[in-house]
């Protein structure tokens, strides 16, 4: 039996352990959080990765996520928007909105059941690999530990890169920063998102709780989002209302706000000998199209499928090869969109329109854009 471990126990570490033991692959998890996850933001699930929980047997409706029927795209200052909706993808709901906390509580219930061991409050010191296996050297309890595997999967977000000497990052700086709220307005959203393109960078309504409430990321220079934290919530819904418009209704309500800046960071090598590193470790996208969460979760599938049908050297080298088109073509994609919709100058306005208006109006376009949003590129 392969026996591997994996460093982190976020939604991405957890969904892999979880994949890979019912693929008869033995996993131990090492996690420096010592307790239940903080996190209050949202994650956007495309379908694809709702069929990757389901595999993982953590999707239920206890999770409360919000379904996504439809996407509306638009731009600012310019015409043409495209209405993608789940006929043209032939799925029962785009995607799924729903908490970070609920679903990364779901997982760790999940673990427990399946007695899957995880050591929360382990702080890795360090990685070292033999020709037969690989060791992970890790501090617990106040005390020095080491624990050999087959191989060692990296799905920390990047946290221990920098002890892996075969791998550097390479990252971009977008100049801008995300800024996340709880919105709520007078119209219901009857399962509808919102993408509007604007100077600024992109701004996105995603459907989650109640009809008439979203989740809201609002991209802008680091200043800008400064100044809008600071404005009290009369102030901050005049100025989304003025930036967004009026297509979702009217704003009633805004919760706590929050942000983050904005990378896209990636990893020289996806495996190094016995160690491979999937979701954010990988890469960090832009949150434009939300690619990046649904990108990890494909990694984790697809390396757990590999290693349970393949020698651990030879998995590890499969799973490299086999993500290549996928992982590029999605950053590839969200680069894109950032730089395309960046800016309004009319030689660039103008094709954009045109773009979402061919878009909308062919039918097997949206099928093709529908199916790679939700399941990836084609292999």
């Amino acid at each position: 039996m392969t026996r591997v471990i994996v460093v982190g126990a976020g939604p991405v570490g957890a969904t892999f352990a979880l994949l890979a033991q019912r693929l008869g692959v033995a996993v131990t998890l090492l996690e420096a959080r010592d307790g239940p996850s903080r996190e209050s933001r949202s994650l956007a699930l495309s379908h694809g990765s709702r069929e990757i929980f389901d595999a993982a047997g953590v999707w239920n409706a206890d999770l409360g996520a919000t379904e996504i029927h439809r996407i509306h795209t638009s731009q600012r200052g310019g015409f043409g928007r495209m209405v993608l909706s789940r006929e043209d993808a032939g799925v029962p709901a785009l995607g799924y909105v729903l908490s970070y906390a609920r679903i990364q509580e779901a997982l760790d219930t999940a673990l427990a059941q399946r007695n899957i061991a995880v050591l929360r409050g382990a702080a890795v010191a360090g990685f070292d690999e033999s020709p037969e296996a690989i060791s992970v050297q890790y501090a617990h309890a106040g005390e020095l530990h080491t624990l050999q595997a087959d191989a060692v999967v990296l799905a920390d977000g990047g946290a221990n890169l920098d002890k892996v000497g075969a791998l550097s990052v390479a990252e971009k700086d977008y100049a801008q920063s995300a800024l996340l709220a709880h919105i709520e307005t007078d119209a219901g959203h009857h399962g509808t998102a919102y993408e509007r393109f604007t100077p600024e960078g992109p701004a996105a309504l995603l459907p989650h709780g109640g009809e008439r409430e979203y989740s809201l990321v609002w991209v802008s220079s680091p200043a800008r989002i400064e100044q809008l934290k600071a404005l009290d919530d009369a102030g901050f819904i005049a100025a989304f209302a003025e930036h967004f418009g009026r297509r979702a209704g009217s704003f009633l309500k805004v919760g706590p706000r929050r942000s983050f800046p904005l990378k896209l960071r990636t990893v020289s090598a996806r495996v190094a000998g016995r160690l491979a590193v999937i979701g954010n470790a990988a890469q960090a996208l832009h949150p434009v199209a939300g690619q990046g969460f649904n990108l990890g979760l494909r990694d984790a599938d697809e390396l757990a499928r590999r290693l349970s049908g393949e020698s651990s050297a030879s998995a590890l080298k499969s799973f490299e090869a086999g993500r290549i088109r996928d992982v590029e073509r999605s950053v590839g994609f969200t680069d894109f969109l950032v730089g395309l919709f960046s800016n309004q100058h009319l030689l660039t306005r103008v094709p954009r329109g045109l773009g979402l208006a061919a878009l909308d109006a062919l039918p097997f376009a949206r099928r093709a854009l529908a199916r790679r949003m939700l399941f990836g590129a084609a292999k």
